[in-house]
């Protein structure tokens, strides 16, 4: 991630399980903000405040079709975020790893 404000803005987006909802209908392909609101059972205004704080992580962006405006995965965003858990998942399991020979070591003694 370029610095620790991106990640928190993408984090901040991802700890609601609503914007989550949203994200995985958009797996799905573009869907107009009146379509995410309609099945997620939220009034507009509501569900735009949620796709704000996704977009302001960079988690999808917005493209306007006439009077409608398209919501999008930014799957860049998504190879960034991957790399970084895969980052730490690599450092935990090698903590893990060390752990475990250390009490086969005390255990042994």
């Amino acid at each position: 991630m370029e610095t620790d404000k991106n990640l928190d803005a993408v984090f901040f987006a991802l700890s609601d399980s609503r914007r989550r909802w949203l994200l995985a209908e958009l797996a799905a392909g573009p869907r107009s903000v009146s379509e995410l609101a309609t099945s997620a059972g939220m009034k507009t205004s509501a569900a735009s405040k949620h796709i704000a704080v996704l977009e302001a992580g960079r988690l999808l962006y917005k493209t306007r079709a006439g009077r409608h405006l398209y919501c999008h995965l930014n799957f860049d965003i998504w190879r960034e975020v991957a790399g970084y858990v895969a980052m730490h998942a690599k450092f935990w399991a090698g903590r893990i790893d060390e752990l475990e020979a250390h009490l086969k070591e005390a255990g042994g003694s």
